[in-house]
């Protein structure tokens, strides 16, 4: 009995695939051009947090980026360490929202983000972004675990919503942009 091609062709395909799951590629180019529903569902998640009552969310903003490196200006694994630095804290911080006042607007850049720290862990893994945090970035990272263990958690809050487009544009298209 002969195997029709494209039946072989699609077994083939699929062995490959499901055999050697660490040879996966570290493909953030398709993050050099975020979809515009992706980018509405972030700005209007900002824009409801901004017309919610909350105090010092600008202050908390500040003291979270005090010494935050442009990540333009990093090589490659530092630009990829503090851009998952980054979304890993969004990530924690929209999960704790799914019951707040503003879960109704969570949902989508929650997808977003976990899917975005997906693939970032997957590319630390590749030789490219396996090296270990320059002396450059050391110190916003250190700066940002005291941040997370000194504040309150409405502080992290305020200041990861508040930065989530920034987040978007500068962190994620900038290293996208340069991998």
């Amino acid at each position: 009995m002969a195997i029709p091609i494209r039946l072989a062709a699609m077994m083939v395909l699929l062995v490959t695939v499901t055999a050697h799951p660490h040879r996966r590629h570290c493909h953030m180019s398709r993050y050099r051009s975020l979809s515009p529903s992706d980018i509405r569902a972030v700005r209007l998640l900002h824009n409801e947090h901004e017309k919610s009552p909350f105090s010092d969310g600008i202050k908390c903003q500040k003291k979270m980026f005090r010494h935050k490196p442009s990540v333009c200006d990093l090589k490659a694994s530092d630009k990829q360490i503090l851009t998952l630095e980054r979304v890993t804290l969004a990530v924690d911080v929209l999960t704790n929202m799914t019951e707040s006042s503003l879960s109704e607007f969570v949902s989508q850049p929650l997808e977003f983000f976990r899917s975005l720290e997906d693939d970032l862990k997957h590319c630390r893994k590749s030789p490219l972004y396996s090296d270990s945090p320059s002396q450059t970035l050391m110190p916003w990272l250190n700066h940002l675990k005291h941040f997370r263990e000194r504040v309150s958690v409405q502080c992290v809050q305020d200041a990861v919503l508040l930065s989530l487009i920034q987040l978007l544009i500068e962190d994620v298209m900038c290293w996208a942009n340069k991998e």
